[in-house]
């Protein structure tokens, strides 16, 4: 990660994936014992009885999945669950099991994510049984225990002696710095190695896989870059694949495996182009490897910013102080307003126009209703608001982080975000407004917030969906129930004519 852009982009991710205050209301819970408490703080909803467990599979299983419940660190592995632009992979089953062999009849954590619409709340369902879908993934417990601590050190890139990009001593390598000839063995070097390679054959190799190039099938106008964006996708967990391949391959009896990708399926340790239809089971290539070394070699993080489970393995006897919640510091942005340039101010919830009281702006919008042109101060407004182009850049970048907060379910930080004050006419992409996300985060913190500062149950986004809508299509009951009880209209029709209930209905019997 040597390009400033693709590191900010990560830990910008890393950020989203586990906001910081989950991970602290979560691993505080942990700590205490409270595992139902920490799947509650990271969004997991737990269907489990282990009453019930212990009547259909036996005491000793049900001791079994206790203890690894003790340990499970819900926040961390929202980190290392399959993803898909940036959220949970739609309808994907995810096992969690950290013993061996692992029988077809043995009952195991299933963690199962979200099949709602446009953009589902980002919940994770976690149930206890022995069934599973035709292709699932099987995470490594480095990715979700909190007592795999070597194994989430080596996962990391690090060997005993030091990590990734770094010396022994703990000093980084200055920029430009290769792998020093008396460590060029160990772990570090091989993760230095895998993640520099100019290209992807090079990484595979690294990694201790064969990428064989050879196209399969009719080859299309977009295969190229269908090749392109695969493989960029599988190199996210090249440095851990080959380990990766080994432990499913042990524990299912079976060297062919299907990938995340449509493109590429493994056999044995080559990675073609598939010819037949995906193979059935556990895929491979299925958990990005953490690159928090690379991170903070370059300095965009410090060992206080990591999650306290990385922090451990990477630092051991170490005492971990993370910062506390960073507030929303208002960002200046320069816009062209006729011949001069003005400064409009993103404060969080709303775009502030210094040069121009309201009714200026006001007066914009409604001569450009008439059409009449728009530009300036009013224009920045309008696209901070709706999204409309043209843009400035860094309006769409705040607007993208306002919304991420959101659907991430990151509650302490969009509620920092609004603190100065929230415009009612902010909407998303789809034409929602903030309430139509309000099932994401705690609604019984955010939900309030926004009818104070005048948001409307009765608002429709693009394809007539209210908030009440929205909350059904992720099969949130409880954020529907406060919605309704605010005055939500149950009876309100989308595009397609179906009521919430309806909505909620179709989602079931999915």
């Amino acid at each position: 990660m040597e390009r400033r852009r693709e590191r900010e982009r990560y830990a910008r991710d890393l950020a989203h994936f586990m906001p910081p205050g989950m991970v602290t209301v979560a691993t505080e819970r942990r700590l205490a014992g409270d595992w139902r408490g920490a799947c509650e703080a990271a969004m997991v909803d737990v269907h489990i009885d282990l009453a019930d467990v212990a009547r259909t599979y036996g005491a000793h299983h049900a001791a079994r999945i206790e203890a690894d419940l003790r340990g499970l660190a819900p926040d961390l592995l929202r980190r290392f669950l399959p993803r898909s632009e940036g959220l949970l992979r739609h309808s994907a089953t995810v096992v969690l099991f950290r013993h061996e062999p692992l029988h077809s009849d043995e009952p195991r954590l299933i963690a199962s994510l979200p099949r709602g619409g446009r953009s589902p709340r980002q919940a994770i369902a976690l149930r206890v049984g022995h069934r599973v879908p035709e292709h699932f993934y099987d995470l490594p417990d480095w990715a979700w225990h909190a007592d795999a601590v070597a194994a989430r050190r080596w996962a990391c890139g690090a060997s005993d002696t030091r990590l990734p990009w770094h010396f022994p001593d703990g000093t980084p390598y200055p920029q430009g710095t290769v792998t020093p000839p008396e460590e060029g063995a160990d772990r570090p070097a091989v993760f230095e190695r895998i993640s520099a390679a100019p290209v992807a054959t090079e990484a595979f190799a690294a990694a201790g896989l064969h990428l064989d190039p050879t196209p399969r099938g009719q080859v299309y106008y977009w295969h190229d870059q269908e090749v392109t964006a695969s493989l960029a996708e599988l190199a996210t967990a090249l440095p851990t694949a080959h380990a990766e391949i080994t432990r499913l391959t042990h524990r299912y009896a079976r060297t062919r495996f299907a990938t995340p990708t449509r493109l590429y399926a493994v056999n044995g340790t080559t990675v073609a182009e598939r010819e037949e239809k995906l193979e059935p089971g556990p895929r491979a290539f299925g958990v990005p490897a953490p690159m928090d070394a690379a991170l903070l070699r370059q300095g965009d993080l410090t060992p206080d910013d990591l999650h306290p489970l990385i922090h451990e393995a990477l630092f051991p006897g170490r005492v971990q102080k993370r910062p506390p919640p960073a507030g929303h510091e208002p960002v200046p942005i320069r816009v062209r307003c006729g011949t001069e340039w003005h400064t409009v101010i993103a404060t969080g919830g709303r775009l502030l126009t210094p040069h121009h009281d309201d009714a200026e702006i006001r007066r914009e919008f409604v001569l450009a209703g008439l059409g009449g042109p728009i530009g300036g101060c009013a224009a920045a407004v309008r696209a901070w608001r709706s999204g409309a182009k043209p843009i400035p850049k860094a309006v769409r970048k705040d607007r993208q982080d306002l919304f991420a907060l959101a659907l991430h379910g990151d509650t302490d930080g969009l509620l920092a975000r609004l603190a100065d004050g929230i415009d009612p006419a902010l909407r998303t992409p789809g034409g929602g407004t903030l309430l139509h996300l309000v099932a994401h985060v705690d609604h019984r913190r955010v939900l309030p917030v926004l009818l104070a500062a005048g948001f409307s149950l009765d608002d429709r986004d693009h394809n007539g969906r209210t908030p009440l809508h929205a909350a059904a299509e992720s099969g949130a009951e409880p954020a529907m129930a406060a919605l309704a009880a605010a005055g939500a209209n149950p009876t309100a029709r989308d595009n397609g004519d179906h009521t919430a209930a309806t909505v909620l209905s179709r989602l079931r019997a999915r």
